[in-house]
């Protein structure tokens, strides 16, 4: 999707460059999705009241930018996938040229996904 451009609601995204995995953000993903699950709600908030910016900060990644899907009730990779290029937000997330490497990770049917670039 990256490599051909989409459509993200009613804005043309244009081609860019595929991401990277990283362990850090997957990290910070995980936390995040075992949080929503033990709270049985979607949010960005971390328990602390913080951010993903703090969430991956503390798992030593330096970044410049920063970004965070989240999702629930889905029960595949594709559906997850699916539902977020069909929301406007979470597709320019996906399509941001700024972000470089990217994490994902489920816990329960609570899905978050990590995107970020190093300075």
């Amino acid at each position: 999707t990256r490599l051909a451009g989409c459509n993200c609601g009613t804005t043309k995204m244009p081609p860019v460059a595929g991401v990277t995995w990283n362990a850090n953000l997957t990290l910070a993903a995980i936390t995040q999705s075992k949080y929503m699950l033990s709270i049985n709600k979607m949010q960005h908030e971390s328990a602390d009241g913080t951010s993903v910016g703090s969430r991956l900060t503390a798992t030593g990644y330096l970044w410049k930018a920063v970004g965070e899907n989240i999702a629930s009730g889905q029960t595949t990779e594709l559906q997850v996938f699916n539902d977020w290029l069909k929301s406007e937000g979470h597709c320019k997330n996906m399509m941001n040229a700024n972000f470089k490497e990217m994490g994902a990770a489920r816990s329960g049917s609570f899905w978050t996904q990590v995107f970020a670039a190093k300075m």
